[in-house]
């Protein structure tokens, strides 16, 4: 018997995850041509910092994403949502505390991805335990018809 376990994957969570990890590599490395005015007006180095995590965050959970083979995928998954969720939280409060009622928008949306990232992180946590219960029984299933 061979138990198959699909993983739904929800383009839009794939493509936010590509772009934030794409814009924020670019917009380090060339953080004066392609850094939001916002994020230049953040003290020095901080929005390099801030860029520079949040590729990584995005990078892990992509990383997860594409993992295939069993639960680890899923978990890798979460860290780099769980990492994505902080960044993007602490850019959000810092445009907030730089640009007061101007970084509204730009703090609302960071923190909103923020607030995303962990739902999706718990939802992760609930397949994992759910997945793990039926390798479980699958295993248990396999020993008792191997030990007949």
């Amino acid at each position: 018997m061979t138990l198959t376990l699909r993983r739904s994957r929800s383009p839009f969570e794939v493509g936010v995850l590509l772009a934030l990890g794409v814009l924020s590599i670019v917009s380090a490395v060339f953080f004066d041509q392609a850094a939001t005015f916002t994020a230049r007006q953040l003290p020095e180095p901080l929005g390099h910092i801030m860029y520079a995590g949040t590729a990584v965050a995005a990078g892990v959970a992509l990383t997860g994403v594409w993992w295939r083979h069993d639960i680890a995928g899923l978990l890798i998954e979460r860290i780099g949502l769980i990492s994505l969720a902080s960044w993007t939280l602490g850019y959000g409060l810092a445009v907030l505390a730089v640009s007061g009622a101007r970084g509204i928008q730009f703090g609302g949306y960071m923190g909103a991805v923020a607030a995303m990232a962990l739902v999706r992180a718990w939802q992760i946590g609930r397949e994992a335990r759910e997945l793990s219960l039926v390798a479980g029984a699958a295993q248990r299933l396999k020993d008792e018809s191997e030990g007949a």
